[in-house]
């Protein structure tokens, strides 16, 4: 209701006055809506290593910047962050993620990911790698890969809250300015 009345009626009323004026004038309703509010979970990690979370981040996409990162979700420790013109083609993904182990020392114990079609390769590298130097057998490996909503990958999303907050708006405000004084053409190939 405190977004509608800003968003449509441009009128900023403190969200506390708006939450007291629904629960006079429409309780039953207010804890219907209260209800269907996300629950946070706890996100339990046993140390470095233990869980890496990774996701792409489309925010900059249409100036053609694509991130990719890997953090570790104990530490929230950026283990890798890829910058290239496209971060949904699985070869790359499964690429990052092997660079990533690589300068990491190995892989996790898990991996966390949403349910993207690029995220393919880089499932087979964590379950194959993990089959076959840690001894253990193939459904305990596809166990390590651990898929989730993008939403629920809290870990991640709060890196890419912090870039949206922190930088992004930057690079948006320089690549809008050379667009406007005609120094950069996004529309030229040579240029993307």
């Amino acid at each position: 209701m405190h977004r509608i009345l800003k968003r449509f009626y441009s009128i900023s009323i403190p969200r506390n006055t708006v939450y007291n004026l629904l629960k006079e004038i429409d309780p039953e309703g207010l804890a219907q809506r209260l209800r269907k509010t996300c629950k946070r979970c706890v996100f339990c990690t046993h140390g470095p290593n233990h869980v890496w979370a990774c996701d792409g981040h489309d925010k900059l996409k249409r100036f053609g910047i694509c991130i990719y990162s890997f953090i570790d979700a104990w530490s929230c420790k950026i283990l890798g962050m890829f910058v290239h013109v496209t971060n949904n083609d699985p070869k790359h993904i499964g690429v990052y993620f092997l660079q990533t182990a690589a300068k990491a020392g190995g892989i996790p114990l898990k991996l966390k990911s949403d349910f993207g079609s690029e995220t393919i390769d880089m499932a087979a590298y964590q379950m194959f790698i993990s089959y076959k130097h840690a001894g253990i057998d193939i459904e305990e490996a596809a166990k390590r890969m651990n898929f989730t909503k993008s939403t629920h990958n809290q870990k991640i999303e709060a890196l890419w809250s912090q870039m949206m907050k922190h930088h992004n708006q930057a690079v948006i405000n320089a690549i809008t300015e050379k667009i406007e004084s005609g120094v950069y053409n996004p529309d030229d190939e040579v240029q993307k």
